[in-house]
């Protein structure tokens, strides 16, 4: 760390301007013995070589049916999840008719069991086909 020479702030020695009053810093001498970079990190831009560390490894999916893992739900997950969407399809039309009533004040008698049969049961089918999907169990 030096310190600019403007307001007197401590700024760190790479800094080209202060960052409290924006003034140009004098330029500072490079140590003699610098460590020669390798070529391949001379050839990255100056922001990819600082201590950040290496980029994250691409993990591939591994989808078992009786293993849970990072990737796949395992045979509890998916019975839970299963045992969700049907229960979410039981309950789920005297809560969205309560709400109705609720909000509206009005009871909205047969027609909106047919509404919610058209809507409900197609999501349910399709959140049940992505999490017993082919791919996803071996």
């Amino acid at each position: 760390m030096r310190t600019c020479p403007t307001c007197g702030a401590s700024v760190a020695d790479d800094l080209e301007w202060c960052n409290q009053c924006y003034s140009a810093l004098p330029a500072v001498q490079a140590p003699t013995e610098a460590v020669a970079a390798s070529p391949a990190e001379a050839e990255r831009p100056l922001w990819t070589r600082a201590h950040i560390g290496n980029p994250p490894v691409k993990i591939e999916p591994e989808f078992s049916r009786w293993r849970g893992g990072a990737t796949s739900f395992g045979p509890f997950g998916r019975g839970l999840l299963t045992l969700g969407v049907i229960v979410m399809l039981i309950v789920g039309y005297p809560i969205l008719r309560g709400l109705i009533f609720t909000v509206i004040g009005m009871d909205t008698g047969s027609g909106l069991i047919f509404l919610y049969a058209v809507a409900a049961i197609p999501g349910a089918a399709y959140l049940l086909t992505r999490v017993w999907k082919r791919e996803r169990i071996n």
